[in-house]
């Protein structure tokens, strides 16, 4: 009996799994990443935001997959694509995307203690959110300790606590 329950269980995690696997792909508005592409080239030829910040190889990286995927989405749809052509096509977008991101755009994870709990949160922020915080917790500390009242203290006490 326990030999055919875990069959039964066994057959059913792997039919889950290959329909998960086989998933297709959502399909996008190739017209749409045209012009996006436009948009990330001009940043790249102006020297602006933050594709004009890359490096000089990883640039012609990105221009060389901006022409790659170009030439394959030009006066087609994505339904046009075959799979193969499907795959490239997103696989040359995410590399795009990927070069854009900053280390500030890069997303950590933590575990924090809440105060008077043992129950463990996890709390995730991007570099950029991490530094701001951290930015406004020390200024907040330093005014705290700019407007303590010193009105316990005499002129003359040497400890003013």
């Amino acid at each position: 009996m326990r030999k055919v329950f875990l069959s039964v269980v066994l057959t059913a995690l792997c039919a889950t799994a290959t329909a998960f696997a086989a998933a297709p792909a959502t399909p996008f508005d190739a017209q749409a990443v045209l012009e996006q592409q436009k948009a990330i080239r001009a940043d790249l030829d102006a020297g602006k935001g933050v594709y004009g910040q890359l490096n000089p190889a990883t640039r012609q990286e990105v221009r060389e997959r901006q022409d790659k995927l170009s030439r394959l989405l030009q006066n087609r749809r994505y339904e046009d694509l075959g799979p193969a052509e499907q795959d490239q096509a997103r696989l040359d977008l995410a590399w795009i995307e990927y070069a854009g991101k900053t280390d500030d755009d890069r997303l950590v994870c933590e575990r924090v203690r809440t105060i008077g709990s043992n129950r463990v949160e996890r709390v995730c922020k991007t570099l950029a959110q991490r530094r701001d915080d951290r930015k406004n917790s020390k200024d907040n500390a330093d005014r705290a300790l700019q407007n303590r009242s010193l009105s316990s203290c005499k002129p003359d006490a040497l400890n003013c606590i």
